[in-house]
């Protein structure tokens, strides 16, 4: 039994990450060997900085709480930090590897229990887990063992934390996810009612760690303080009150050298081990009859093919445009991870407009006037084009079609009309997305209507010309082998990179921006966006034209 659930997680793996593919390719047949060295070069120099980042900031967060006696608030930075990330991207990982991976259709007849399943695959999240926790982790720890002169205990308890801290959130969040695809897949809306469905709990999420906070800061900010600083660890625990387990890990270590550290670690890994059970009596219990509802066909798909038979038919360009946008929104395993941002951004500015003040939003200075018309229609538009960027659907439009290509391959279309008839499907997705963060918030805030037409109108321009480009790198080489779905927007290479090239564009704008309003000529920005847009879209026709043809008869 044992050896069969290993074997199943290697095989899981080894598919999840292409490691056979790469073996074969890379060591085998040697070919494309540059890839691996280009991608390490490439990644390397924002490691590095991101842990020179953790190491740096974890000695500010020592010393800030020895201060008040508890300097192992820097220990609960981090596991705050890796805990919250893993319940919120940990929710969309197993939700498309548990239900909406391509392998399920070879798994379901197999001779393994639900359980077996379950867990492997969520072994194959957990992976990828442990091993961003270990670059963010090892720095912060490392710096606060070495600050507090820590020993051989610490070093033991940590062993024992790194291990379980991830195991709650991810069983939360697997809990949520089955539960979520049982309760949908009732319905002939599956996947209208999964993507709703997951979205609506992330603002749940957020809104819930939003009044957590408010609540903490209620009443005399001195009086709060000395109530927090009369206890034993009160501003940890108060602090910890997000996720209170990260208070176990943060007390596990900081006091390993003392029965109270060991008896924090017992409850962490009661806790995880108690969420771990309550996952395998899912797994028994509901998630194989959820897995199979998802995969039968509903009363009505019959009769809605008959319909689209009999509809009216339109022109190839319109139709990939559609497709484009209609099979990355009913898809949920790519819609759960790209649109996520559109929720995510709108709900972190207004909820906290619900609670006692603006004081410590992040979003204040937009709230207060204080940015004049031109400014705040400029930054709208390059909030326009930054989503476009996260959003990954432009940057992964040719790899989200995996084994299908061949099937766009087979239009009587040029590349150069496919790129621009899925520039249009994805733009028409990202466009209706900024609109609904942004309009909320102006409505809220008090934008006039020319601001937000004017900075929608530039949006839509350098949003259009970038995704132009992004689906032309994609083209260049798109990752057409994958089994899960989540693989080809979010272990993508191509969504990562047009992501960089989105924030570099965006920052070189905002730089253009700063310096003209130093120059007290705010009526430029408009025409400076325009013109980029403009020069921007030019770039990318006539690149289109130059490569596309080309690169479209190398795949």
């Amino acid at each position: 039994m044992r050896n069969r659930l290993w074997t199943l997680y290697l095989t899981l793996l080894k598919d999840h990450y292409g490691l056979s593919a790469a073996k074969y390719y890379y060591f085998k047949k040697r070919q494309r060997t540059w890839e691996p060295l280009v991608i390490v070069a490439g990644l390397a120099p924002a490691v590095v900085m991101g842990m020179v980042f953790v190491w740096n900031f974890t000695e500010k967060l020592f010393m800030a709480g020895l201060t008040f006696g508890q300097p192992h608030l820097a220990l609960l930075n981090g596991a705050l930090m890796v805990s919250l990330a893993g319940l919120f991207f940990g929710f969309f990982s197993v939700i498309t590897a548990f239900f909406f991976s391509s392998d399920l259709d070879m798994l379901v007849p197999l001779p393994l229990y639900s359980w077996e399943v379950l867990g492997a695959k969520l072994a194959v999240v957990l992976t990828g887990q442990y091993g961003i926790n270990l670059l963010i982790l090892t720095p912060l720890w490392a710096r606060y063992g070495l600050l507090a002169g820590a020993g051989a205990g610490y070093i033991l308890s940590a062993i024992v934390v790194f291990f379980a801290l991830p195991l709650l959130p991810l069983s939360i969040a697997s809990v949520l996810a089955v539960l979520l695809m049982r309760a949908v897949n009732l319905s002939r809306h599956k996947d209208k009612l999964t993507l709703v469905g997951g979205l609506l709990l992330v603002v749940v999420m957020v809104g819930f760690q939003v009044w957590l906070q408010s609540s903490l800061g209620s009443g005399d900010p001195e009086v709060v303080m000395e109530q927090l600083l009369s206890r034993a660890d009160g501003l940890i625990r108060a602090v910890g009150r997000v996720f209170p387990p990260s208070v176990w890990a943060a007390q596990a270590m900081a006091y390993s050298h003392t029965g109270v550290g060991w008896l924090n670690l017992l409850y962490l890994v009661a806790a995880s081990g108690a969420a771990l059970f309550v996952l395998y009596y899912l797994g028994e219990k509901v998630f194989l009859q959820g897995l199979l509802a998802g995969m039968e066909g509903t009363k009505g798909s019959g009769r809605a093919r008959k319909v689209s038979l009999s509809a009216q038919s339109r022109s190839p360009l319109l139709a990939v445009a559609s497709m484009e946008s209609k099979l990355f929104v009913r898809d949920p395993g790519f819609a759960l991870n790209g649109l996520i941002g559109y929720v995510l951004l709108p709900a972190m500015a207004l909820l906290p407009m619900f609670g006692q003040s603006l004081e410590n939003n992040p979003f204040e200075l937009l709230a207060l006037d204080q940015l004049p018309p031109f400014v705040l229609s400029g930054g709208l538009a390059l909030y326009f084009m930054f989503m476009t960027a996260m959003s990954m659907i432009p940057a992964t439009t040719f790899s989200r079609e995996g084994k299908y290509l061949w099937q766009i391959r087979s239009l009587p279309l040029s590349i150069e009309q496919i790129i621009a008839a899925k520039v249009v499907g994805s733009q028409v997705v990202n466009i209706i997305g900024c609109l609904v963060g942004a309009v909320p918030v102006a409505i809220l805030m008090g934008w006039s209507i020319w601001e937000v037409l004017l900075g929608s109108f530039l949006g839509t321009l350098l949003a259009s010309a970038l995704a132009g480009f992004l689906a032309l790198f994609d083209l260049r080489k798109p990752m057409l082998d994958w089994v899960n779905p989540v693989k080809a927007v979010k272990s993508n290479l191509n969504a990562v990179v047009g992501l960089l090239i989105g924030v570099i564009l965006g920052f070189a704008l905002g730089m253009l921006m700063f310096a003209t309003i130093g120059l007290e000529l705010l009526w430029l920005i408009p025409i400076e966006l325009l013109a980029a847009a403009l020069a921007l879209g030019l770039a990318v026709r006539f690149m289109v034209r130059k490569w596309a043809p080309g690169l479209w008869k190398r795949i």
